[in-house]
């Protein structure tokens, strides 16, 4: 098992296929980029299904990962360590289910593993874990491939690809990794396998259609070929992702320092490569960058260019303008409810309740003890709010919760109704320093607080097995809880009784 707001590359999947787009800002051919090592002379890099993973998330990551050892990422948090154990625990506990054969070589001869990979395909063994497929330039390692009968150059069978997931869906990075490793098979076998599969964390197993994807792994394949050749064809541009990429410490300070026009609230690829052959190739020039007519500004709508320029001078200034939003509605008798989870088990950890949702509202918790007990808990804990009042919380979590649980039970259609996700209201409230997605973000760039004070919340799940977990969990809740009624007060509130722009630069 190899191993974020418009990518470099985006996977999308739609109905059977898989559209690729590489955006023209992230990869450069004509401008190198100083910070990206050179390749190695001595050995030609090996493309690998990881490098074909990490293309779909960020092409600048593959490019690093094509150019620079292991030895040059940052460490791993704990929690991510965490994520990874528990990826790889459920990988071995899947396979020791199954009567899988392992071929056996000296570690990192690819050469002896392609060998003894074939010799175990041509016996015709049901299951093969962790087989070598290296052909010219590519190596796959993939989790699984699985014996069908129908003719090939093996004899009266071939295999096809399973790989083992963590995800609860699959996505298009994952469809493209296992695509990479069918078309290493297919030239070693002389046979292209119909279809794919990917096994889901509650053991589903999701096939798909290999031919909807191939042009689309060999769009990846080509890119990721000039990437290796061309040190200098890729750039960093900062995205969700990157908070938890682990070249983070390479690429932001490489931002910074240029004043990248990603560093910009609500820049894009696409803007940012036209801005640049405009001319405005940073941030300072962005906060006065005053274009005449169309063709200075690169055709870019004029409303945008202005939005952008009022969004570079807020990076500047380094805090977030409110925008005037007078018929906002106001939410002084709301509730913040926020919750902890645990994607991996599917499972909340924690429920929080603030009201009324202001700074020194009261604070109450649940801690659910199962999957079972969630539904429970989070009713009693919000028994006691008076009818009709607002429920605020952040992002989806929440409502995909309750809509789940409120499925399979008489649930009250108007408890969901009372739901206001204040997510897309900051991020229209205001025009922030930085790109803002996450809760972190927010309370960061918006506050200008260390929104990990209690904790990163991706250690949530770590930390059941501490002997302070509920401590722990009731602390983080409360700190978010605090946040967000902070959020609403500096930002919503205040945009809500903001005067109009021009009343305020009068």
């Amino acid at each position: 098992m190899d191993a974020r707001n418009s990518p470099p590359c985006s996977v999308n999947r739609t109905g059977a296929g898989l559209h690729i787009g590489i955006a023209a800002s992230s990869l450069a051919p004509t401008a190198p980029n100083p910070d990206t090592p050179a390749a190695s002379v001595a050995q030609e890099r090996r493309i690998t299904g990881t490098h074909v993973y990490s293309f779909a998330k960020c092409a600048h990551l593959a490019a690093l990962d094509l150019h620079l050892p292991r030895s040059e990422r940052r460490a791993p948090h704990p929690w991510e360590e965490f994520a990874a154990k528990r990826g790889r625990d459920f990988e071995d506990d899947y396979v020791a289910k199954l009567d899988a054969v392992q071929p056996e070589y000296p570690e990192r001869d690819f050469e002896a593993g392609a060998a003894a990979t074939r010799e175990l395909l041509a016996r015709g063994v049901e299951l093969v874990h962790q087989a070598v497929l290296h052909r010219d330039d590519r190596l796959g390692l993939p989790d699984l491939l699985r014996r069908r009968e129908g003719r090939s150059d093996l004899g009266e069978h071939h295999y096809e690809v399973l790989d083992v997931k963590t995800s609860g869906q699959t996505r298009g990075d994952q469809i493209l990794q296992v695509v990479f490793y069918t078309q290493l098979l297919a030239e070693l076998q002389g046979r292209m396998p119909a279809e794919g599969a990917i096994i889901l964390k509650d053991g589903r197993e999701e096939r798909f259609a290999i031919a909807d994807y191939e042009a689309a792994c060999d769009e990846v394949v080509a890119e990721l070929r000039r990437l290796r050749d061309e040190p200098g064809r890729s750039r960093p541009f900062l995205q969700m992702a990157c908070s938890t990429c682990y070249h983070d410490q390479r690429c932001l300070p490489q931002l910074r320092e240029r004043g990248d026009l990603s560093l910009v609230h609500g820049m894009s690829h696409g803007a940012r490569a036209i801005l640049e052959q405009s001319g405005c190739t940073s941030v300072e020039d962005l906060a006065t960058f005053h274009p005449d007519g169309p063709r200075a500004r690169g055709n870019l709508d004029a409303t945008l260019v202005r939005r952008l320029r009022r969004s570079a001078q807020v990076t500047l200034l380094g805090k977030p303008l409110v925008e005037a939003r007078p018929r906002a509605e106001r939410l002084d008798r709301a509730a913040l409810v926020h919750l902890l989870t645990d994607p991996y088990a599917d499972r909340v950890l924690a429920f929080g309740l603030l009201h009324p949702a202001s700074e020194d509202g009261e604070f109450s918790f649940a801690l659910p003890e199962s999957h079972s007990d969630e539904w429970r808990a989070f009713r009693e804990l919000t028994a006691g709010l008076p009818q009709r009042t607002p429920l605020l919380h952040f992002g989806e979590a929440l409502h995909r919760w309750h809509e789940q649980h409120a499925f399979s039970r008489e649930a009250d259609p108007s408890l969901e109704a009372r739901f206001v996700d204040l997510q897309k209201r900051l991020k229209a409230a205001a025009i922030y320093p930085a790109p803002v997605a996450l809760l972190a973000d927010f309370v960061r760039h918006g506050l200008g607080r260390d929104p990990h004070r209690a904790g990163h919340v991706g250690a949530a799940a770590m930390w059941l097995d501490e002997p302070d977990a509920e401590e722990r969990l009731v602390r983080k809740l409360h700190s978010d809880l605090l946040d967000l009624a902070a959020l609403k007060r500096e930002i919503l509130d205040a945009s809500a009784g903001a005067l109009p722009e021009r009343e305020a630069q009068a």
